[in-house]
């Protein structure tokens, strides 16, 4: 269903934003999560029209020899890529994110480099206007 975009009254199509990545963490037992914001805006104004936001969660593994005293884990974001799939004539169309990073421990003996992904269908996108 087409929406108007709020900036100009007219129907407008949308774009994809760069997404947004919120609390990046990773836990003793190397689980690593975020939250990734995506937003659709309208190519007339820019204005916000939808968005969505993910859970995303990877496992990442350390070894006996990385947990405990002197051995805190840090994640450090490495690149985010925007998903966009189908929408040809009557398929779905597909939004989300990919997020690398890195797992290093504080001894400066272990990195790991992750990647974790969720996508959502538009239609399953919540409306801003």
């Amino acid at each position: 269903m087409a929406i108007r975009c709020p900036g100009c009254n007219k129907f407008a199509s949308l774009s994809m934003n760069d997404p947004e990545v919120n609390d990046l963490e990773v836990d003793e037992s190397g689980a690593v999560s975020a939250t990734v914001r995506i937003v659709r805006t309208s190519e007339c104004c820019g204005e916000e029209m939808k968005e969505a936001e993910l859970a995303l969660e990877a496992d990442v593994e350390i070894g006996d020899e990385h947990r405990g005293e002197g051995h805190a884990l840090e994640v450090k974001e490495d690149a985010v890529d925007p998903i966009e799939e189908g929408g040809g004539r009557y398929q779905k169309s597909y939004y989300g994110a990919t997020v690398s990073f890195t797992v290093a421990c504080e001894c400066g003996k272990l990195e790991r480099d992750g990647e974790m992904s969720d996508k959502v269908a538009a239609s399953e996108m919540d409306e801003l206007v």
